[in-house]
């Protein structure tokens, strides 16, 4: 007799071997013996998306190893996957990868001027880290201003993380890119160090001493004149809520600030410290002191920003500010988050 968690894998198998041509949920679900409504339930229960979004989600991954893989036209491939226009088969692929198929293409398969690249350095994973070795590496293209992370063999099961994260997929590996990127070397070197417990800390493989890492960024952020406060699971977890913080977030509070943060903790980059225009921040960048300390510089549309809106905290002898709770409620519920926000709501309660 097969537990749910079987199959559920099961269905995910029938749905890898038919993606051009899947029959429908009700039929899967009359052969299993279960009710179409029961089946939908419990493939969401345990997959975490419901299951035409998981099938949209497996024919774009499909595709986009075709366009890398192959010459083909994207109308022909878009087609193939159930797409009635080469239009609707760019809008479904955008919404997950952040670009179009032609640009997808185009950045996978460099030009030929472009294809002569140098590893800068790599390292491995090792069992029990998903069913195969995974690798991660930078590699860097000699005729651009380009870098690309690597990250190989990655367990299914950790799919969502490179995703979320806007890495592009190619079959069972990843990359993220960047180009013409100021003092990336910075970054190249710090991710070889640090790269793969970095990605362990993000997957909760092994937990975070951020404890350690805040006291390392209270000590540096003082030596600048920058109003700055805590979001993010840290913030719940200093509001005494029980959480396993996986990253710290810092949010500086006047975005004029952003070359003077910049210039200070670009030598500890793990990603770039860039301008973000047309976003809620003005400016986004990642760290590496102990752990991953994301920075992100606030959009000068809500200048000046008010810190008396912030809870003032007690924490190892400073006074630091962290986030209210109706904005943490917002910004988890906003993610899908609810069992976070149930324990927001619940020490909201606490504190009336």
């Amino acid at each position: 007799m097969y537990s749910w968690d079987e199959r559920v894998q099961i269905i995910k198998v029938w749905i890898d071997e038919n993606l051009e041509n899947i029959p429908s949920l009700s039929e899967l679900a009359k052969h299993i013996g279960y009710s179409y409504f029961y089946v939908t339930r419990k493939f969401h229960e345990i997959e975490g998306v419901s299951f035409r979004k998981y099938i949209v989600n497996r024919k774009i991954q499909q595709a986009a190893i075709d366009l890398y893989m192959t010459s083909e036209r994207t109308i022909d491939i878009a087609i193939r996957y159930g797409y009635s226009s080469q239009e609707a088969f760019t809008r479904a692929f955008v919404k997950i990868y952040g670009i179009s198929p032609a640009d997808y293409r185009r950045i996978q398969k460099p030009n030929l001027s472009a294809e002569k690249i140098r590893l800068l350095n790599s390292v491995g994973f090792t069992k029990p880290i998903g069913g195969t070795d995974m690798k991660i590496y930078v590699k860097q293209m000699y005729d651009w201003n380009y870098y690309a992370y690597f990250a190989e063999n990655v367990d299914e099961r950790y799919w969502d993380y490179f995703k979320s994260d806007l890495w592009w997929q190619i079959g069972n590996s990843f990359t993220k890119s960047f180009d013409n990127v100021k003092d990336f070397e910075y970054c190249a070197e710090n991710f070889t160090k640090y790269g793969e417990t970095a990605i362990k800390q993000q997957l909760k493989i092994i937990p975070i001493p951020w404890e350690k890492a805040l006291d390392v960024f209270i000590t540096e952020i003082s030596k600048l004149d920058v109003d700055w406060f805590i979001h993010g699971s840290v913030a719940m977890t200093l509001w005494g809520i029980d959480v396993a913080p996986k990253d710290i977030n810092i949010i500086i509070a006047n975005c004029f600030d952003f070359d003077k943060v910049r210039n200070h903790f670009n030598k500890y980059a793990i990603r770039p410290i860039e301008r973000c225009n047309d976003w809620i921040m003005s400016g986004l960048g990642y760290i590496f002191m102990e752990t991953t300390i994301g920075i992100a510089i606030q959009n000068k549309d809500i200048e000046p920003y008010d810190m008396s809106q912030l809870e003032k905290v007690d924490y190892n002898g400073h006074k630091i500010f962290i986030v209210n709770l109706d904005t943490l409620k917002q910004n988890n519920d906003y993610y899908g988050r609810p069992e976070r926000v149930k324990l927001i709501e619940e020490k909201m309660k606490q504190t009336i």
